[in-house]
């Protein structure tokens, strides 16, 4: 307790009132990221679990697959260990918990949709194994690509992003030779370009083991290609020479 402060009394049912907004919105967080995969159980962990309005909240939701830790102010220090652990025989493997994508024209140019990279679900790689890939191949239609990347807990019918939205980088690269060396491309308007659209242009995505995303953008009629750090809302066009790798927190 701090010098000169007093003591405060609150009420129990008052408390969990003010707690329960906080309490919904991780129950809708973990519903998103169960959705319809074959659970069997939910460890609930944390000082936080040892809440009545916890373990009830999730009960009422989830049902007997709400399991208590047994061990819950250790279990990330325990999952940790085993993860460290190289003989104990345990593998963990860490994977999408969102989908990761980018937006997309369709129908020509009167639709966006939301094009998946790597699903949720996905496993990472494991230690020592190699990156994640992923590529699209196209014609442009356009002499600059405007790249808006997001990831989202769910894809609707309509292959629009839904539930749990966060935002990505934004990538400007030059469709048409001519505007290769303008640097930046900011003030370019983005048009049609019969240049452009002659174009074969190639996007290869990559996931190291840590989570780390990059796309490599290539113009392979011109041979030009940038290769670009992707993160949440990280400094915008971010070149980095092809052969140069970086890892960025997800």
């Amino acid at each position: 307790m701090r010098e000169g402060w007093g003591q405060v009394t609150i009420a129990a049912p008052d408390y969990y009132e003010r707690c329960r907004p906080l309490v919904e919105e991780t129950i809708r967080t973990v519903s998103e990221l169960v959705g319809d995969q074959p659970v069997e159980a939910l460890y609930v962990t944390g000082g936080g679990s040892e809440l009545p309005l916890i373990s009830r909240t999730l009960r009422e939701e989830f049902g007997r697959r709400v399991r208590r830790s047994a061990y819950t102010r250790s279990a990330t220090a325990i999952g940790l260990a085993i993860q460290a652990d190289t003989v104990s025989g345990y593998a963990l493997r860490d994977v999408f918990s969102r989908n990761f994508g980018v937006w997309r024209e369709a129908d020509g140019g009167r639709l966006m949709v939301f094009d998946v990279i790597f699903p949720r679900g996905t496993p990472l790689p494991a230690s020592g194994e190699p990156p994640l890939e992923a590529r699209r191949e196209y014609l442009p239609a356009h002499n600059i690509g405007y790249f808006r990347y997001l990831e989202a807990s769910r894809v609707d019918e309509r292959a629009q992003p839904a539930g749990d939205i966060t935002l990505w980088d934004e990538v400007l690269f030059p469709m048409d030779p001519a505007l290769e060396t303008r640097e930046p491309l900011d003030g370019t308007a983005v048009e049609p370009s019969a240049v452009a659209a002659r174009q074969q242009i190639e996007e290869r995505y990559e996931c190291d083991g840590a989570g780390g995303l990059a796309v490599t953008i290539a113009n392979l009629t011109s041979k030009h290609a940038r290769r670009y750090p992707l993160g949440r809302w990280c400094a915008r066009n971010a070149v980095l020479p092809a052969p140069t790798r970086r890892r960025t927190r997800r």
